[in-house]
């Protein structure tokens, strides 16, 4: 057998990566289809690879033994926190919207119930200080992009549409604000 081959001794042995980013791109289309199934939704995990890929390319971690187990982890926990965020979200929508006597208090109740402790509200404040300085120092297309991502909740796609540039290009953008933005915090103390 050629040196080189993919088998040795009979066995298959797994694809060889000198970065996550790498094993990102070679398992796109399995993860994209794994994420798609949990989710029922392709837009969510169209971004969701895409910001597993970010998150592995601004990783600093050594290479797993097992990558594609481990982007499977990755890319399913980021999922798990989208959804999350978009049920706390609806919530925050229907107690906004609420007229007297519909559950609203209840509603309420449940949202305060879910507030963290004062620590933990003075360290939220000081990241959102840190996050707000990180990205008014973006370059202008750069923080354009960012901000209809995360602000706007639009995917990759409808930005690409929107601003008339390549979803390749509103990938970069979002890698870049991604990796500033993670830079201000670790500065500040968080480690991310």
């Amino acid at each position: 057998m050629a040196a080189g081959s993919s088998f040795e001794a009979g066995t298959m042995t797994r694809p060889r990566f000198t970065s996550l980013s790498q094993a990102v791109e070679a398992y796109y289309e399995d993860l994209r289809q794994f994420i798609r199934r949990r989710t029922g939704s392709s837009s969510l995990a169209e971004d969701v690879v895409q910001e597993t890929w970010i998150r592995a390319n601004a990783t600093s971690t050594a290479l797993p033994d097992n990558p594609r187990a481990y982007l499977y982890r990755m890319a399913g926990n980021l999922a798990v926190d989208h959804v999350r965020r978009h049920q706390v979200w609806e919530r925050v929508q229907r107690c906004a919207e609420g007229e007297p006597g519909d559950g609203t208090a209840a509603q309420e109740a449940e949202l305060v119930g879910q507030a963290p402790d004062p620590l933990e509200s003075v360290i939220s404040q000081q990241e959102l200080l840190a996050l707000n300085a990180a990205v008014r120092e973006l370059p202008d297309r750069c923080r354009e992009v960012f901000l209809l991502y995360r602000g706007h909740g639009l995917t990759m796609r409808e930005i690409a549409v929107q601003l008339s540039i390549s979803s390749k290009t509103v990938e970069k953008h979002i890698a870049r604000a991604m990796l500033h933005c993670r830079t201000r915090l670790r500065e500040v103390g968080r480690g991310l």
